[in-house]
């Protein structure tokens, strides 16, 4: 190729007393790269020729089996949780106990969240959604809620 010549009539323009061990070794460096990807241009350039010249199946063959290694294996499955899902409104029945316990005074999400065993962040964001939509709770003070007192 010419871009061989070009880089060889480089170097022979260069001084053989200028060249030292490390710019030696930089321009091995750089000769081992533009070599891998001449290297992967050709490939590439082989696909689109197959692709061109008809034989497209092996050519998608080649592609799909290159996208298939990126991902999780095929046929693989997804561990499974050892620990069953709760009931459905099971959180919700805790969390209104726990409150109606406190009574007036309310419970902390800290304290929420060591009694029913859950991450805090889950307890917040509990509150901050279901409990919301739900309406049963007050917000007394920071990261604290009661159950609403009874409007007559």
């Amino acid at each position: 190729m010419h871009t061989e010549a070009i880089s060889g009539f480089c170097i022979g323009l260069m001084k053989l007393a200028d060249i030292n061990t490390k710019t030696l070794s930089a321009l091995l460096s750089l000769t081992k790269k533009k070599e891998t990807l001449l290297a992967k241009v050709e490939a590439v350039e082989k696909q689109i020729s197959a692709l061109a010249s008809g034989e497209t199946r092996e050519a998608i063959r080649v592609l799909r089996a290159k996208k298939a290694k990126r991902g999780r294996k095929t046929g693989a499955k997804k561990a499974k949780s050892t620990r069953p899902r709760a009931p459905k409104g099971q959180l919700k029945e805790q969390i209104t106990s726990i409150l109606n316990s406190a009574g007036e005074v309310g419970a902390s999400v800290k304290e929420i969240a060591e009694k029913v065993g859950k991450p805090i962040q889950h307890i917040y964001v509990w509150f901050s959604s279901t409990g919301k939509k739900l309406g049963h709770f007050e917000k007394t003070g920071e990261g604290k809620y009661r159950n609403k007192p009874a409007q007559h």
